[in-house]
């Protein structure tokens, strides 16, 4: 049983000797002439200065013991953008492309800008105009700081950017931050753990500024799609994932003062996987395999499908192997994805690599983590997770959070190697 708070996190304090005690002989010597009234003061001054001093002393290094031990230290330094030309604070998001007519809504007066900033019309609550006529890029901003394009609402201006060939680029220019309130709860539920949104707030911050400095010649920086990362505009925003944002404001994952890849995925069915064997390239050392055992919380950790031999027949047509009989996996990953299959049919045999036959099925194959079997009249898959599984698994993320770890320790998790820096402005 512990005697005090000190004893329980191992700390002991030696009696602190006061720097201007002197001698006893010398004061003694004073007591002789009428001072020990005033050594007597002065000690119990000193005494209570020094009391003061070890429960402070006490306090803070208690203070930083359990903030280690609970939440990991955290050490967030700041991180200046290295071109100076663009700004990492605002982003241009590809919400589609329009041919003939289309329509931007607001409510109130919409404004209409060309490309010297000059007005060029105004309008209430719908601008109508054909796209295909458009020859310079303008740019819509509402009186009420939000807009409409097709089925999404969004913060920030709406840009057209018209190509020389090919349809028009419609284009939402908004500050990261505001982007980041919509892709967050477009990723992940708003109900799940706080550590588990602000873990998935900073990922995604993370993989906007790096497509910011690699865009920055380009018309836009992400999609809206998963081709980037989700982005539902302003009506999929929620408290909670909006408190996850804030309360990370301008944190990234960063990589020798690079900001990171920062991929995530779905489930990784335990184990996550390296970017080169998904897509090739060269290793990149914070996106190892890592075990990811709380996978299991998520409903897609398991999962399985049955492929009729009529679609496998003409998924794989271009092989001309006839009608294929047999798909065997030949070699797996270190995290167990397949990586090269044999497909063999009536009319002979082919090897291809697991990511094009995932590639080539679509959705019924979940992930690379899979065995296949023939069975009747086609094929039953059986498999674990879903994604690429490189990266953060979000569902991994969850069961941690669930599991009392904090963000930092689920990004160190997936990310090892990385830290943790925000942007100045």
């Amino acid at each position: 049983m512990y005697t005090s708070i000190s004893e329980k996190v191992g700390l002991t304090f030696s009696k602190v000797k006061s720097p201007f005690q002197l001698p006893v002989k010398l004061k003694n010597s004073y007591r002789d002439f009428g001072f020990s009234s005033i050594f007597k003061k002065r000690d119990r001054r000193i005494s209570g200065i020094l009391f003061m001093i070890k429960k402070l002393t006490l306090f803070f290094i208690l203070t930083i013991i359990l903030f280690q031990v609970g939440c990991s230290t955290v050490i967030i330094r700041p991180w200046t953008p290295p071109y100076k030309s663009r700004s990492v604070h605002e982003i241009r998001v590809l919400l589609g492309k329009a041919e003939g007519d289309l329509q931007i809504r607001g409510e109130g007066i919409i404004s209409v800008y060309d490309a010297n900033d000059l007005l060029i019309k105004k309008g209430i609550d719908i601008i109508s105009l054909d796209a295909s006529r458009l020859k310079a890029p303008i740019r819509f901003v509402s009186q009420n700081m939000s807009l409409g394009y097709k089925s999404i609402k969004v913060r920030g201006a709406i840009h057209l950017i018209p190509q020389n060939q090919g349809p028009t680029l419609v284009v939402n220019v908004l500050p990261l931050e505001e982007y980041l309130l919509a892709v967050v709860p477009s990723e992940v539920p708003y109900s799940w753990p706080m550590e588990a949104l602000k873990a998935q707030a900073i990922c995604a911050r993370t993989y906007a500024v790096r497509e910011i400095l690699n865009k920055k010649n380009a018309f836009y920086d992400v999609e809206a799609t998963t081709n980037s990362q989700v982005y539902g505009g302003l009506e999929k925003e929620h408290p909670l994932t909006t408190k996850a944002v804030q309360d990370t404001t301008g944190v990234m994952a960063v990589f020798e003062e690079n900001p990171i890849q920062a991929f995530f995925h779905s489930n990784s069915g335990g184990k996550t996987e390296t970017p080169e064997n998904i897509w090739g390239g060269k290793k990149v050392p914070y996106l190892s395999v890592v075990a990811s055992e709380f996978d299991s919380a998520g409903d897609n950790f398991y999962w399985k499908e049955t492929i009729s031999q009529e679609l496998i027949n003409s998924k794989f047509s271009n092989l001309k192997l006839g009608e294929i009989q047999s798909i065997q996996v030949l070699s797996r990953t270190a995290s167990g994805r397949v990586d090269l299959i044999e497909l063999s049919g009536t009319d002979g045999s082919s090897r291809i690599r697991g990511k094009d036959f995932r590639q080539t099925l679509g959705a019924p194959v979940r992930s690379l983590r899979f065995g296949i079997q023939k069975e009747g009249n086609g094929f039953l898959i059986k498999g674990m997770g879903s994604g690429h599984g490189v990266g953060l698994s979000q569902w991994g993320s969850f069961g941690m959070a669930k599991e009392n770890y904090n963000y930092v320790e689920i990004l160190r998790h997936y990310y090892p190697g990385t830290d943790l820096a925000r942007i100045t402005r």
